[in-house]
């Protein structure tokens, strides 16, 4: 209950955009297409979003699987997400040293 509380904390229904059929900024729209195939052997979709952002494919399968998508799916979506640039990395901090 704990993981899915602090889960419910950091999702946002519009992160990166809203899904959407019209175009948004340099993208034609946003959501994840399964054209040209399926989840098992299609393309991949950049332009897929998530409510969550994380920071890593393995932590992206992880969650994905933990909320009760099947394993093939959340390889596919959290594949989609790499493609599309869209985890966030922490920043590094440089020390003062020179």
């Amino acid at each position: 209950m704990a993981r899915l509380a602090s889960l419910e904390k950091v999702a946002s229904s519009c992160n990166g955009g809203c899904a959407s059929s019209f175009r948004h900024g340099n993208e034609p729209w946003i959501g994840c297409s399964e054209s040209g195939g399926n989840i098992n052997y299609g393309p991949f979709s950049p332009t897929c979003r998530d409510t969550i952002t994380h920071t890593s494919y393995e932590t992206c399968v992880e969650t994905k699987v933990f909320l009760g998508e099947n394993r093939n799916r959340a390889h596919w979506f959290c594949s989609s997400l790499a493609a599309g640039h869209r985890f966030k990395v922490a920043d590094l901090k440089r020390s003062a040293r020179r």
